[in-house]
């Protein structure tokens, strides 16, 4: 019986091995162990490899990749498609401004390229995630919205994005307009009617439509009839 044990205590071993090499062997499959390292001579699997990171939320190890694919193969078509993926990731961590420039760069680098349309919109977009909420901060991130997304809108009024980008636009105006308002009953508020009228005439002239062109012509009337009274003998 002595003798036994060693092999009893062999087998035993081996029906509790078994289970870790059958979980190493899954594990070793799922990440692709060492056998499948990065070829960085290889622009697709740079791509590819990027695009995970990216899934993972590793932003910035992606970004490093596809500058690399960039830098090493500038005339490849995974060059272009890195500098499109690069500015998409920016939008993604809400870096907005950074986004616009490199969607910008893109079309204007590439003009006839075919996401020349999904460009000029997502620069337009990041624009337009960039405008602050009160109307009393700088709106220059609204202005240029609109004037992206007019631009937009007149190469491509039938794009997919279309009405998003009108409705985008339109928010942007209204955005304008109440700045202009907002700015126009500061000096009315205080007397000042000859720095409010021209205020509230420009809401009124380039935003006619909006809820704020229409206290500006009220305003604006009464601006009026103190203007008449006080001429009155």
């Amino acid at each position: 019986m002595v003798a036994n044990v060693p092999g009893a205590f062999r087998r035993a071993s081996k029906s509790r091995l078994l289970p870790l090499v059958i979980l190493a062997t899954l594990a070793c499959a799922l990440v692709g162990c060492a056998s499948q390292q990065l070829d960085e001579n290889d622009p697709a699997s740079l791509y590819r490899d990027a695009e995970e990171d990216i899934k993972s939320d590793h932003y910035q190890i992606a970004i490093d990749k596809f500058r690399m694919i960039r830098n090493k193969f500038p005339y490849s078509k995974y060059s272009i498609d890195a500098q499109l993926r690069i500015a998409d990731i920016y939008f993604m961590q809400e870096s907005f401004a950074e986004a616009a420039a490199s969607y910008e760069s893109f079309y204007d680098l590439h003009p006839k390229h075919e996401k020349v349309p999904y460009a000029m919109f997502r620069a337009a977009k990041s624009f337009y995630k960039d405008i602050p909420s009160p109307i009393s901060r700088d709106l220059a991130s609204a202005q240029k919205a609109l004037e992206a997304y007019t631009e937009f809108l007149r190469r491509f009024p039938n794009a997919a994005e279309a009405n998003e980008a009108r409705a985008d636009a339109n928010a942007a105006r209204k955005a304008l307009a109440e700045k202009e308002l907002y700015i126009a009953e500061f000096y009315f508020k205080r007397g000042q009617l000859d720095s409010a009228r021209p205020r509230f005439l420009k809401v009124i002239e380039l935003y006619p439509e909006t809820d704020a062109a229409k206290q500006a012509k009220e305003k604006l009337g009464r601006i009026e009839r103190k203007a008449q009274a006080g001429a009155q003998p």
